[in-house]
């Protein structure tokens, strides 16, 4: 187990499987919006940020009235550029403290938010990287709860097989070639968890990768590039708009 995963998995994994997908995002997305808002609140001088704020707004109106006087205008443009500068190194010091804390949490997301799970009644495929120089049969062994319905066998290439998921569990599946055994965890569940999708490996088996649908997380009728990180984003924007006129943040 991750270091990510040790950390944030007895938090965030309860609440992903009581709410599910979506509205655990939601719930992240709102308590990280939350933490980045006070932290901002507290690492800014907020009566700086009024004044750089209104400095901005003065030349802007200043410059809009000079278009017609080009010196003034440039010496207008220059101070509203420092302003600027000084309101973005403000801005700058809470990005920093919360970007690892961010980041992190990130990587907890792609590793249980990118992916469907497989779910009994599901086929998926599993596809074994061969090397190129291998010769010889593929096969792949499965346990009881997983049925091997269709193979497309070649050992110079790669291999494709479609598994049928019969029952709920936690399996491993072999893939046999050349007297040797290579092994790769599947997780079949109606839980929002799943086995890492790829595994790789030394030997004439290079890589088994199982075949994954997309996770949407948008109720249907959105398209498919609304996956996780699109709805976090969404959520986060309205959710930091919302809190900083909520705090009366500049």
């Amino acid at each position: 187990m991750s270091l990510t995963e040790t950390i944030f998995n007895p938090v965030l994994n309860p609440i992903l499987q009581l709410l599910g997908p979506f509205w655990a995002l939601l719930v992240i997305s709102f308590v990280l919006s939350l933490i980045a808002t006070i932290v901002y609140k507290y690492a800014t001088n907020q009566s700086e940020m009024k004044r750089l704020r209104e400095d901005m707004k003065e030349h802007q109106k200043k410059m809009r009235e000079s278009k017609d006087n080009p010196d003034a205008l440039i010496d207008l443009q220059k101070q509203a550029m420092s302003a600027q500068m000084q309101y973005m190194k403000q801005s700058l010091r809470p990005t920093l403290i919360t970007f690892l804390p961010i980041i992190l949490v990130f990587g907890w997301l792609s590793a249980h938010l990118a992916f469907a799970p497989i779910m009994v009644g599901d086929t998926f495929n599993v596809t074994v990287a061969m090397d190129p120089a291998a010769i010889g049969a593929v096969r792949l062994v499965v346990p009881d709860g997983l049925d091997v319905t269709d193979a497309q066998k070649n050992a110079s290439a790669n291999v494709l097989f479609t598994v049928d998921a019969k029952k709920e569990g936690n399996y491993f599946i072999d893939v046999e070639h050349d007297g040797k055994i290579y092994s790769k965890d599947v997780i079949v569940t109606d839980e929002q968890r799943y086995a890492e999708p790829a595994k790789t490996y030394d030997g004439s088996v290079k890589s088994i990768t199982l075949g994954y649908q997309k996770l949407i997380v948008l109720p249907i009728g959105f398209r498919n590039w609304f996956g996780w990180l699109g709805v976090y984003i969404l959520f986060s924007i309205v959710f930091s708009m919302g809190l900083k006129k909520l705090f009366k943040l500049h």
